[in-house]
């Protein structure tokens, strides 16, 4: 089973520690990313980094709410759990889509539940269909870095370093990505935008959250800048 990339935000180091002792202790695998309060995960969010936001609700000077807010102004998608000790914000949850809440102290039983709601959300969400050895694949649009044509073989580089292989031709793929976060790059690279940490001027490529190197064909450095610029911008409306 994969594990579930869990961003933590709760600002009481004591109940964070807590949290995350129960975490390592479910059933379900994670790996989880830990934030202080809601400006630290806004400064660092992007779309289809995470499968589950655990999210307390009071914290500092933006609330779990706020937070949420913003969230949701680029990702409608992402699950989020309330960690609260009132109920008083059923509304707003209801308004954000919010997944659960969570009642200090947590559960261990009741933090099982959410994860394994944010598993089957993870398991329904966008995929690219392919067919290797007859068999059908079906691989989550948000666990792919990006996609290379290696002669007569496509091969998909996953979240983690695994590498997905069939017979297939990048042209005809990257069209059924189109309206998603991808962009072709290069004859022989599509790269999921969401994934990428930042563009290597001299290098000519896109650097990703695992440190490899995409490269941009030289006509299409200044396309590939702005189609990064149109997304972050995008992620970052709305004070993200």
């Amino acid at each position: 089973m994969k594990p579930l990339h869990i961003a933590v935000c709760e600002d009481m180091p004591q109940e964070r520690e807590a949290l995350l002792a129960l975490l390592r202790r479910s059933p379900i695998p994670t790996e989880c990313a830990v934030f202080p309060d809601g400006e630290a995960l806004l400064a660092e969010y992007r779309p289809q980094r995470f499968d589950l936001l655990l999210m307390d609700i009071y914290m500092g000077a933006l609330t779990g709410v706020e937070t949420v807010e913003k969230i949701r102004a680029i990702d409608e998608e992402v699950p989020v759990a309330f960690i609260t000790t009132s109920l008083d914000f059923a509304l707003e949850s209801y308004r954000l889509s919010v997944l659960s809440y969570l009642e200090k102290p947590v559960k261990e039983k009741e933090l099982t539940r959410v994860l394994e709601l944010a598993r089957m959300q993870k398991e329904n969400r966008p995929v690219l269909t392919v067919r290797r050895g007859g068999v059908e694949i079906r691989i989550p649009l948000s666990e792919i870095l990006y996609l290379e044509q290696r002669a007569r073989l496509l091969v998909v580089r996953l979240r983690g370093g695994e590498e997905r292989d069939f017979y297939g031709k990048l042209s005809e793929t990257a069209k059924r990505l189109e309206g998603q976060s991808f962009f072709s790059c290069h004859k022989s690279y599509c790269v999921n935008l969401a994934h990428v940490r930042r563009i290597d001027q001299e290098l000519r490529c896109f650097v990703m959250e695992d440190g490899s190197n995409v490269p941009i064909r030289r006509e299409s450095v200044g396309s590939a800048r702005k189609a990064y610029e149109n997304f972050l911008f995008f992620c970052t409306r709305e004070g993200i």
